[in-house]
Formats: structure tokens, C-alpha cells, sequence
């Protein structure tokens, strides 16, 4: 006979329903030496006292309230400057960063520093840069939602410190991230059929479009 020894769950009145064979396998099993002469009711105390400490032990690797851990709790930070996106969907880019706390603070109480800057570059196939835009950021946000325009082929999101009369620092980059397309409801043209043919002869259309390719942080 062989028991699960991982189930931990014997009872006394288990053990006594058992045959003194089986007693003796089982504490086999815990690793209990017992002599061919033991009666069956002190085989039986040291397979319940085995047992207990086994569930004394199994008790110090759960939390206080006697729960199995279900997860890990991650530090808020690990003091790296790092910055990393991950397409949400077609349009929509989920950008975190984290900073080197002892970099950060340096910049911060430099007297020339203006802002913390994502810069968001498009590549066109050549893999030249053929747009970028920034978004501004504050010194204690470490995440954001970016709104990308379907027809770009590829996107990178750079972390940058902007000083006054210097060149802006680049702290971290992302890898170079192809953006999935196949969306045509995404498209601007949707845009153009979903207004009425009046608002369209105001150039409302238009001028969405204007303020989308020129101020689209705003979109975020």
C-alpha cells in the first residue's frame, strides 16, 4: 500500500482501520524506523506525531493567515533606469519606466532641469526616423497609455531629461516595435464617414485630423 504523503491529513481512527503491515509501510514512508517487536499503538503515536510536525512545517511556508502564497509581491522599484512598451492593441501603446533613484534625484536638484520627456519615434521602412512627438511627464508617474496612428510601420519610446540651454539627456530606450495594421475601422477614413456632409464642409474634420498629428500627447 502506498499513501500520498504530501495529503498530511491522518487521523487516528484512519491508522486503527489499518492492518499492522500497513502501519509499518506507511511510517516507512515518513522515514520512521520501527522495530519488528513495536506494539501497533505506539506505531500508531509515531506516525500521528510525524504527522503534526509535518503540519507544523507545511504551516511555515504559508502566510499568517494560513494561506498558500498565490503570488509574489514585487518592489515598487528596482533602482535601474529602464523603460520598456507594449503594444495594448493596433493604436494603443502601454508605456512603463523606472529610474535609478540616485540618478533621478541628481537631475531633479540640477537648477537647469526642466522635465522628465517621452519621445515617441516612428520608422518608416528604410528604418529612418519619420516622425517623432514628445509627451511630458512628471517625476513621479512611471507609467503611460500612448495613442499611435494605425499606419505607421514601426515605433521607439525613448526617456529623456530636459535641461535649459543643453541638450536633452536620453536616459533609456525602448527596442524597436512593430505595430500590427489590418484595421481599416482605425483608419482616418472613418473619421471622414462618420461626420454629416455640413460638418464636413466646415472643415471640422480636418481640423481634428490637424490636432491629432500636431498635439496627439493629448490623446493619452
Amino acid at each position: 500500500m502506498s499513501v500520498l504523503m504530501d495529503t498530511v491529513n491522518v487521523t487516528r481512527s484512519y491508522l486503527e482501520k489499518l492492518s499492522t503491515p500497513e502501519l509499518i509501510s506507511l511510517a516507512d514512508e515518513y522515514g520512521i524506523d520501527i522495530p519488528e517487536s513495536l506494539n501497533r499503538r505506539f506505531i500508531i503515536g509515531e506516525l500521528l506525531e510525524a504527522t503534526e510536525e509535518l503540519n507544523e512545517e507545511k504551516k511555515d511556508t504559508m502566510h499568517g493567515d494560513g494561506e498558500i502564497p498565490t503570488g509574489i509581491d514585487l518592489p515598487e522599484s528596482y533602482n535601474e533606469t529602464t523603460i520598456t512598451a507594449v503594444m495594448q492593441n493596433p493604436v494603443w501603446c502601454y508605456v512603463y519606466w523606472d529610474f535609478k533613484e540616485s540618478e533621478k534625484e541628481k537631475m531633479l536638484h540640477t537648477p537647469s532641469f526642466i522635465s522628465f520627456v517621452l519621445k515617441v519615434l516612428f520608422f518608416g521602412d528604410d528604418e529612418k526616423v519619420q516622425e517623432t512627438f514628445d509627451i511630458n511627464i512628471s517625476s513621479s508617474s512611471k507609467e503611460q497609455y500612448v495613442l499611435l496612428p494605425p499606419h505607421e510601420r514601426a515605433v521607439r519610446i525613448d526617456l529623456y531629461a530636459e535641461f535649459r540651454n543643453a541638450e536633452p539627456r536620453c536616459l533609456a530606450r525602448t527596442g524597436l516595435i512593430s505595430m500590427p495594421k489590418g484595421c481599416p475601422e482605425l483608419s482616418f477614413s472613418l473619421l471622414d464617414n462618420d461626420v454629416p456632409e455640413i460638418i464636413k464642409l466646415s472643415g471640422f474634420s480636418n481640423l481634428i485630423r490637424t490636432h491629432y498629428l500636431n498635439h496627439r500627447q493629448s490623446f493619452s
